[in-house]
């Protein structure tokens, strides 16, 4: 079974230090979903961040493989799709801040996610990977 999880360009990504924690603690390969727009992004820049990308995983000491998704597809339905072809037990996303008003807003990437994943997908609030157990 596998982690996936979607690798955002945001240095605070919560979604990633989750998923690496769980694929260690579960002894699972994580595969990392690096999906981008083809009109924001070009290959000098797809490669600096798969480059980044790799040697953090590296330092990680887990089994990992990279997706790189450039295309005009929306993120929701990207994760659901690798997450059916590599047999995945879990996607991890993160959650945008908490509104100042209290409710729990899920973005419509998020909720497309959940209706089309074919595994449990963990929605993690960002500022809690730190309190997550290993």
């Amino acid at each position: 079974m596998t982690v996936v999880v979607p690798v955002l360009d945001d240095a605070k990504d919560e979604a990633l230090r989750v998923a690496i924690q769980i694929a260690r603690r579960e002894s699972m390969p994580l595969v990392a979903l690096l999906n981008r727009p083809v009109s924001e992004f070009d290959q000098e820049s797809v490669d600096a961040e798969i480059d980044a990308l790799s040697d953090r995983l590296d330092r990680e000491d887990i089994a990992y493989s990279t997706e790189v998704r450039l295309a005009s597809q929306d993120l929701g339905a990207s994760l659901a799709e690798v997450a059916t072809h590599v047999e995945a037990s879990i996607v991890v996303v993160s959650l945008a801040q908490r509104p100042t008003n209290g409710k729990l807003l899920l973005g419509s990437q998020i909720q497309r996610l959940l209706v089309e994943s074919p595994c449990s997908v963990l929605v993690v609030r960002e500022g809690t990977a730190q309190s997550c157990r290993e």
